[in-house]
């Protein structure tokens, strides 16, 4: 249903402290899900100055099922030659190196400001399901949803620090 999605949204919100040690604070003091351990030693490796200013990017599809949201990102990365390789235990090591994490956590960001701007009564836990990084190689009928799908939700402690610590809210 066309109206229970929304393809390419753009955001755009201002960003303050925006630096790797504000980041790997960030990710290292929260819970750790299996697919954070160790990522906040990968924020570490970035090479940026500290930002201060506005983000803009475009998610590539929200869409609403059951009353919740959820973010989809396709990927068309090729991983491998052998369908084993876009397990989805083997996709953590892909989305902690190339930052898609990093992606994900500041598009839930974008998309818990746009809610909470929209929906009267948002709540994260009530109105936010998570997100699937869909790798297109890897999906396959005969396989199952094991295959080619990453899928999160993060924590509300960390997209409240988040918005917090980033946006000054």
């Amino acid at each position: 249903n066309n109206a229970d999605r929304l393809n390419e949204l753009g955001f755009y919100f201002p960003i303050k402290n925006l630096s790797k040690q504000t980041l790997g604070s960030l990710f290292s003091k929260t819970g750790q899900t299996h697919a954070l351990v160790g990522f906040a030693g990968e924020i570490e490796k970035l090479n940026f100055s500290p930002l201060n200013g506005f983000i803009k990017g475009f998610i590539d599809l929200i869409f609403r099922y059951k009353g919740k949201f959820y973010i989809v990102d396709w990927k068309s990365n090729l991983i491998g030659k052998d369908i084993n390789q876009y397990r989805t235990e083997n996709l953590i090591p892909i989305m902690q190196n190339d930052y898609y994490i990093l992606q994900y956590h500041l598009y839930t960001l974008a998309l818990h400001k746009y809610l909470k701007n929209r929906l009267p009564n948002y709540d994260y836990e009530k109105d936010f399901g998570g997100v699937f990084y869909i790798f297109l190689r890897g999906i396959n009928k005969t396989k199952g949803p094991d295959y080619g799908i990453y899928r999160d939700r993060p924590q509300k402690k960390l997209i409240l620090e988040m918005e917090r610590e980033l946006t000054g809210q």
